[in-house]
């Protein structure tokens, strides 16, 4: 049996103040630390034998804070960074939807398919963490730990849970939150935790 732990790194200074990171670094913030220390204890607990993060700073901050509870150390994979934005990086929200009001109308009105000014789309980031999920479950380690992001993560999830866009859409992850995907009979079912807390069934809706 294949158990798959999705973890979204801590709370980020940039988080805090609503800028967009996609690919750029960002430091964890005091809660953002608070929380992978908490994923961590947590994770301690479930005989996790391998673990991988994004390359960006945030996830590797969250992987180390983690790897003192759990002391396996872990890999990173490109292919598994955050959602791409483009021209948006480092904006402000706000920012984006004055200075960019017909582009950003038309993103939040098909966040799936469509492409802002040198952003990726959803196709993008599943063509490029399809490969590391094959990987993965093919690897011979039967609980794993992925720390990456809040879009790939969707991404990936998703993937997963052979969802359609408007299914992958529906659900989010915040920065303390753990999907928990464990594969029986060919197929995945899904749970989360929050702040340690679960298991909870399904996965959290977007608004949550």
């Amino acid at each position: 049996m294949k158990e798959l732990y999705f973890i979204r790194h801590g709370q980020t200074e940039w988080n805090a103040i609503r800028r967009m990171q996609g690919q750029l670094n960002s430091d964890l913030n005091e809660l953002g630390r608070r929380q992978a220390d908490v994923n961590g204890r947590f994770l301690k607990q479930l005989g996790i034998e391998y673990m991988v993060a994004s390359p960006l700073d945030r996830t590797c901050q969250t992987a180390e804070i983690i790897d003192e509870h759990l002391g396996i150390s872990f890999d990173v994979d490109d292919r598994i960074k955050e959602w791409h934005c483009g021209d948006w990086g480092g904006e402000m929200w706000d920012a984006v939807q004055d200075n960019w009001p017909e582009e950003f109308a038309a993103w939040q009105s098909d966040q799936f398919f469509y492409r802002g000014p040198g952003t990726e789309n959803y196709p993008d980031m599943i063509d490029r963490s399809e490969p590391f999920l094959d990987e993965v479950l093919a690897s011979k380690f039967d609980r794993i730990a992925i720390i990456s992001h809040g879009m790939i993560g969707r991404a990936m999830v998703g993937t997963l849970l052979a969802m359609t866009p408007d299914e992958m859409l529906s659900f989010s992850q915040t920065n303390d939150t753990i999907f928990h995907l464990t594969r029986r009979n060919g197929s995945f079912v899904a749970q989360h935790y929050i702040s340690g807390e679960g298991p909870y069934g399904g996965l959290p809706p977007r608004n949550l």
